[in-house]
């Protein structure tokens, strides 16, 4: 794609962080954006923002991990802006790393809850948005783009973030099978997955927005403890990339058809590393955490 002017783009997890940066992005290209979010205030309030900003946007509230509310997504925008040329599938949960209760226990010892979760969210969101939004981008036979949210979690090893982790690699898997097919479907319509490195969100703070059904007694933190892992978050996360920066990249990966967007911080020596372990059929070896580099 290389013309934004009036088209329309669905993103998902749009209320704040990257989600709301390509919002914003999106709309200064020209495009109208249906920005939707799980959280009903922040939604809000960044869809006003937008549009004091004159940017064509709407805002509608909806739970990714829940079909029937992904196509009534896609209903309402069908009937604002009569199209969808691109859809961002952005929207995710931190899971097993999570400041907000969590604490890093090991696989075996982490609820059923807080794996339904994580998987609801960040892999079967994805899935929802696939199968809702696809049909329509296809029946209009006009360049479209699907831009997936994984994470550099998708692409490393390690012991930390095991569930999340694994979503994010499912999401990988998922994506470039969408690539492939749409190519063997002749299609207009071109793939890409972004897998970021640490950025400036909340993400790692969205057990905010866990429903009370996907938390066990023993789960759930004092409000206490909240918050000192909210401030933990937020000072750590504060030193990643900027969302805007993101934003600017994923514009620019779409414009190329490219389907691999790894942000500048994302340690290709280690993923290297990895699969040469694999093609050597070696152990995985144990590396320093990562850090930001902003």
């Amino acid at each position: 794609m290389d013309n934004f002017e009036d088209k329309v783009a669905v993103i998902t997890g749009a209320a704040s962080g990257m989600g709301l940066a390509f919002a914003r992005r999106f709309g200064q290209e020209g495009m109208k954006v249906v920005l939707t979010d799980v959280e009903e205030d922040a939604l809000n309030a960044a869809t006003q923002a937008l549009k004091q900003e004159e940017l064509d946007v709407i805002g509608v509230q909806a739970n990714v991990a829940n079909l029937d509310e992904v196509q009534s997504l896609a209903d309402t925008a069908m009937k604002e802006f009569g199209r969808v040329d691109i859809l961002c599938n952005n929207a995710g949960v931190a899971g097993d790393l999570d400041f907000v209760g969590q604490r890093n226990q090991p696989l075996w010892e982490q609820s059923p809850e807080l794996w339904n979760w994580t998987f609801g969210v960040n892999v079967t969101g994805v899935l929802n948005g696939i199968r809702t939004f696809l049909p329509i981008m296809l029946s209009q036979n006009e360049p479209g783009h699907v831009v997936n949210t994984a994470s550099m979690a998708g692409l490393l090893g390690g012991s930390s973030a095991g569930i999340y982790g694994a979503t994010k690699h499912a999401v990988v898997r998922i994506t470039e099978a969408l690539y492939f097919q749409l190519m063997e479907a002749e299609s207009k319509i071109h793939a890409s997955v972004l897998c970021p490195g640490i950025i400036n969100t909340r993400i790692f703070s969205s057990g905010r927005n866990r429903p009370d059904i996907f938390w066990t007694t023993d789960e759930k933190p004092d409000e206490s403890d909240t918050g000192a892992r909210i401030d933990a978050g937020d000072q750590f996360f504060a030193h990643g990339l900027p969302p805007e920066s993101v934003a600017d990249q994923l514009l620019e990966s779409i414009k190329n058809n490219q389907f691999w967007v790894l942000t500048p911080d994302v340690p290709l020596e280690r993923i290297s590393i990895r699969h040469q372990h694999i093609i050597d059929q070696t152990n995985p070896s144990q590396l320093p955490p990562l850090t930001p580099i902003n």
